[in-house]
C-alpha cells in the first residue's frame, strides 16, 4: 500500500473529530468526547431531550499511540474493533435504554470490504452505524 493511501486512513481521533462537527452541524450538543487512550464513551451528546452514545473505531492507530503495531488495521483486526464495538453499543442499551446508540467507521475501503456487508444488520438491535469521511457522513439506521 502507498505511504499516502497509509496517511489517508482516518485514525480513531480523527473519526472523532469529523463526527463531532458533523453531530454539531445537526444541532447535537457535545457533552463530553474521548481522544488518544482515554477510557469512556467515544461520543456523548444530547438533542432536545435525546442522548446519543457513539463507539468509534479508527482504519489505523494513531501515530503517538503506546500501542500501534502496524501501519493501518487488517482484516481480523478490523472485526474484532467491530465487534468489541456491538459488545460496548448492547451494555450502552442495557444501561442506556431510553438513549440512541451508534458505532462509527471511517469510510475506508478496507473496512468497508471487510463489515461493510453486515453493518446495516446492527440497525436491527437498536444501533445506528455511522460511515465518516473528512466531506461526507453516511447514517445508516432503523
Amino acid at each position: 500500500m502507498a505511504l499516502g493511501k497509509i496517511d489517508s486512513k482516518l485514525t480513531e481521533d480523527q473519526t472523532v473529530l469529523f463526527l463531532i462537527d458533523h453531530l454539531k452541524l445537526k444541532g447535537w450538543n457535545i457533552n463530553s468526547y474521548c481522544l488518544g487512550q482515554q477510557r469512556g464513551y467515544d461520543i456523548v451528546a444530547s438533542k432536545d431531550e435525546q442522548k446519543l452514545f457513539v463507539e468509534v473505531k479508527g482504519a489505523r492507530g494513531n501515530d503517538n499511540s503506546p500501542t500501534k503495531k502496524r501501519k493501518y488495521f487488517d482484516s481480523g483486526q478490523i472485526k474484532d474493533h467491530f465487534g468489541k464495538a456491538i459488545v460496548k453499543s448492547l451494555e450502552t442499551i442495557n444501561s442506556h435504554p431510553n438513549a440512541k446508540i451508534a458505532i462509527a467507521h471511517p469510510d475506508d475501503i478496507d473496512i468497508r470490504r471487510v463489515i461493510g456487508g453486515i453493518t446495516k444488520q446492527i440497525s436491527k438491535l437498536g444501533i445506528i452505524h455511522y460511515w465518516v469521511d473528512s466531506d461526507k457522513i453516511t447514517i445508516e439506521d432503523l
